[in-house]
């Protein structure tokens, strides 16, 4: 199954507009290939797509992943041009969203699987031929009564392996002979928030990367400069479904830029990273508590968080001319491609110690003069050096304003 091949379309929407159906590539070429005059990608009332066009509404809209920007996880990023519409209905975000989940769920999913019975994933990218190579593993001294092992790993996808991703999802494919590179993080922790412990709790996980994400990450990275919000989505309420029937919602999305410093001025000009950020957490499966799921993200029990590259930056109003941006003077557009899943692991009758699970996985392309296989060597202690500066950061929340959650 291709990377925009879902198990069934998923549909958007009511009467009062023309609502999007996701469906397979491969179905759409069908589709296309039995009606040459399809191009407008539209389903009748009676096609069977489903009951969300509503009766008396405009037939809905046939899209596939490829066309809401997809494959996703691609150091090329997405245009201005395939960024969801603030402006319409919240719905219509969910086929882009399903889309965008139904990619990362299964490629982080295959760091660290979460379940041993579960099948493997089906989608390109999380089954890639490259395997995941294991790194050195790092000791992260947190303080003096505790310490963090973050094991490291990556992966590599030969630009023939990209170009075939890109084929699967319906895109043209790229000339580039370049490669990406992929490092990942995994740590466990204790879900903590005694004084003094080096851990931290499951409410400041999700306080500081679910809820706070912009604000926290600026606050506990020193190389961060500055960070904005270029564009605030409207997506409360929403919920999509993954490839394995999980359902995740509190669903926040923004545009949002960071500059970081990654060296010595002037031989090194900061870096200016625009992405889409999408956060989310896993709801409770049917016949477990769903009590405040979407008002408190912290009675989940795994968030997501995905940045995908904006690759056209120029294009989102910042209210400056381009030229005159301050936040962008003197700095080299850079890219950067993330997932992150942060679990609560199940405890057993041997251990009945909370531990919370988090993996980070990216790629990332300074640009400018830095040689890639510098970037390739360095990414992953750097990603390693985030647990420390985090758990460093919480302590001292904790002792200064007393936590970061009430």
């Amino acid at each position: 199954m291709s990377i925009a091949g879902f198990p069934y379309p998923f549909v958007t929407g009511g009467p009062a507009y023309r609502s999007k159906v996701l469906v397979p590539s491969e179905e759409m070429d069908a589709r296309n290939s039995r009606e040459p005059d399809s191009h407008t990608n539209l389903i009748g009332p009676g096609s069977g797509s489903g009951s969300g066009s509503g009766s008396g509404g405009a037939a809905p809209i046939m899209v596939t992943a490829a066309e809401l920007g997809a494959p996703f996880l691609r150091l090329r990023g997405i245009s201005s041009a395939h960024l969801p519409s603030s402006a319409g209905p919240r719905e219509e975000m969910i086929p882009f969203l399903t889309a965008l989940l139904r990619e990362s769920v299964p490629f982080i999913d295959s760091v660290a699987p979460k379940e041993s019975n579960r099948p493997q994933p089906t989608t390109d990218l999380g089954t890639a031929r490259s395997e995941w190579k294991p790194l050195k593993t790092k000791s992260s001294k947190v303080d003096n009564d505790g310490s963090t092992v973050v094991s490291l790993c990556e992966r590599t996808l030969s630009a023939p392996e990209l170009r075939a991703i890109e084929r699967s999802a319906g895109m043209a494919t790229s000339n580039t002979d370049d490669s990406e590179t992929w490092a990942c993080r995994r740590s466990v922790h204790r879900d903590s928030n005694a004084p003094g412990d080096g851990s931290a709790s499951w409410g400041e996980f999700v306080t500081c990367f679910k809820d706070k994400h912009v604000e926290c990450e600026e606050a506990f990275t020193p190389s961060i400069m500055g960070t904005r919000v270029l564009r605030d989505y409207d997506v409360a309420g929403l919920q999509v479904d993954d490839e394995h029937g999980d359902r995740y919602g509190s669903f926040t999305m923004k545009v949002v830029e960071a500059r970081h410093k990654i060296g010595v001025k002037p031989l090194l000009k900061d870096r200016a990273f625009t992405v889409l950020q999408v956060t989310c957490s896993l709801l409770p499966r049917e016949g477990e508590s769903t009590a405040g799921v979407e008002s408190k993200s912290e009675d989940s029990n795994e968030i997501l968080v995905i940045n995908i590259p904006v690759s056209d930056v120029e294009n989102l109003a910042t209210g400056t001319p381009a030229k005159e941006d301050p936040f962008r003077k003197d700095t080299v557009k850079g890219s950067f491609v993330s997932v992150e899943r942060i679990r609560k692991l199940p405890t057993t009758e041997n251990d009945r110690q909370a531990q919370i699970e988090w993996i980070m996985a990216t790629a990332s392309d300074a640009r400018g003069s830095l040689p890639g296989w510098v970037q390739t060597m360095a990414v992953p202690g750097q990603i390693a050096k985030d647990v420390t500066l985090f758990l460093g950061w919480v302590a001292k929340e904790r002792e200064n304003k007393g936590g970061l959650v009430a």
